[in-house]
């Protein structure tokens, strides 16, 4: 099954770029740019979820994953007097084996996926760009709005490659004037947490010198299993800002409020906040310049005592909008315990240059709970766990990436009371290479 899986797929990819490239030499107006990505990931995990096990009927406490991805697309190009008309679609071809996603929730051995990513259409001018159909779509750095698709496995075969990352369906409609852009969308999700629907705007400064403002606002129409119909976000956020004369310092912030109310869950109404501040230093020493990053994130949780909802959900961020883990703070707790909410987090990142397209990657991370309870589970302590991760990055402009990392997570006294005592370990890597004619 798995092997007539990819026959399939490597036949429609093998289609779409003969077409193109025929296609292209025939119409002097258009540009059409075919493309196939290719993923890889492959994890192995000891002590996992601290010696607790795998959250299946395995149990397991060691475990591997692999999990793959072909991704034919093709992008469109049609000029105009003073515009021109964009498209693209991308298909995903996806699996998992061996044990399927490390800790147990999502993924499982054998999952497969073949099934359209993007298809959109859009215009654009100078000043205006109107696009409708599956695309990406992100605010800022990804922090409440980046991915459209949760990549739990099942229909999507695969979750720590992310192959999937567009929005099911969406309009957006962009205006750019000089160093100012307003987006207004309308934002569907898959279907792995069931439809979520949202609508909302964003408006941005943006200055060469300073860096960006930003301010946004997003309302739920439709929810999911996380009962967020009705919620209403606005957030304020400021990227790549250097307020002073200090060569390779620059900050980035955000600050949400979530109001509103969880119509799918009786109309409680939420008193939610989320807000981080981090800060990045290119340090000048002549021949080597070192990247520091210091981090502090703070994501409410909910208190159990009150009628309302003060616990922060962190809605729809991203994975690898300004770097590796961007939004999953933590190869561990990020990815399998702590989903940016009810958290506290401190993020230590040292990044070192090995050549022009190589670099070593150092992280700390301290998590805490912001309230005592765990998925409403009530613990004794705040303090979550420790987590050093260190990883190899090679970036070339040929379209390749790749990451191999190893994480290692040590349980604190309210990750003892919820899972177990063990450390958590887990070798990774990540391959992706994606040709671009």
């Amino acid at each position: 099954m798995t092997r007539l899986f990819f026959v399939v797929i490597q036949v429609l990819a093998g289609f779409v770029v003969t077409t193109s490239y025929s296609t292209a030499n025939l119409i002097d107006d258009a540009k059409l740019d075919p493309s196939i990505q290719l993923l890889l990931g492959l994890q192995h995990g000891t002590g996992i979820n601290y010696g607790f096990g795998a959250i299946d009927s395995t149990d397991q406490k060691n475990r591997s994953t692999l999990s793959l991805a072909v991704k034919p697309g093709l992008k469109t190009q049609i000029n105009l007097p003073n515009s021109h008309i964009y498209s693209g679609v991308s298909l995903v071809a996806a699996t998992t084996s061996l044990d399927g996603e490390i800790s147990g929730q999502v993924a499982k051995s054998g999952d497969q996926a073949l099934d359209f990513d993007h298809s959109y259409i859009g215009w654009k001018n100078s000043v205006l760009d109107i696009s409708v159909g599956a695309q990406d779509f992100t605010i800022g750095d990804g922090f409440i709005i980046g991915d459209g698709n949760y990549n739990q496995g099942a229909e999507n075969g695969q979750y720590w490659i992310g192959a999937f990352s567009a929005w099911r369906n969406s309009f957006v409609v962009r205006l750019n004037f000089k160093k100012f852009l307003t987006e207004l969308f309308w934002l569907r999700t898959d279907n792995d947490f069931r439809d979520g629907r949202i609508v909302g705007a964003n408006f941005e400064y943006r200055d060469d010198r300073y860096g960006e403002l930003g301010i946004s606002t997003v309302h739920v129409l439709e929810g999911d299993a996380f009962n967020l119909r009705g919620m209403q976000a606005w957030s304020f956020r400021v990227a790549d800002f250097r307020p002073v004369r200090i060569k390779g310092l620059k900050f980035f912030g955000e600050w949400v409020l979530q109001k509103g109310v969880d119509d799918q869950a009786g109309g409680r109404k939420n008193a939610a906040f989320g807000w981080y501040i981090e800060n990045e230093y290119h340090v000048p020493l002549g021949f080597y310049t070192p990247i520091i990053n210091y981090r502090y994130s703070n994501l409410s949780g909910d208190d159990l005592e009150t009628e309302k909802n003060e616990g922060y959900r962190g809605l729809y961020y991203t994975i690898f909008k300004r770097g590796w883990d961007t939004w999953y703070q933590g190869e561990i707790a990020g990815e399998y315990h702590l989903f940016n909410s009810n958290q506290i987090t401190q993020m230590f990142k040292l990044k070192l240059p090995l050549s022009k397209t190589s670099f070593a990657v150092i992280y700390y991370y301290d998590h805490e709970l912001h309230e005592k309870h765990y998925v409403n589970r009530r613990v004794n302590s705040k303090k979550w766990s420790s987590e050093l991760n260190l990883g190899l990055e090679q970036i070339k402009s040929s379209g390749f990436y790749g990451y191999f990392g190893v994480a290692l997570s040590k349980p604190r006294s309210a990750a003892k009371e919820v899972f177990g005592n063990d450390d958590f370990f887990v070798v990774q890597t990540f391959l992706s290479y994606n040709f671009v004619r």
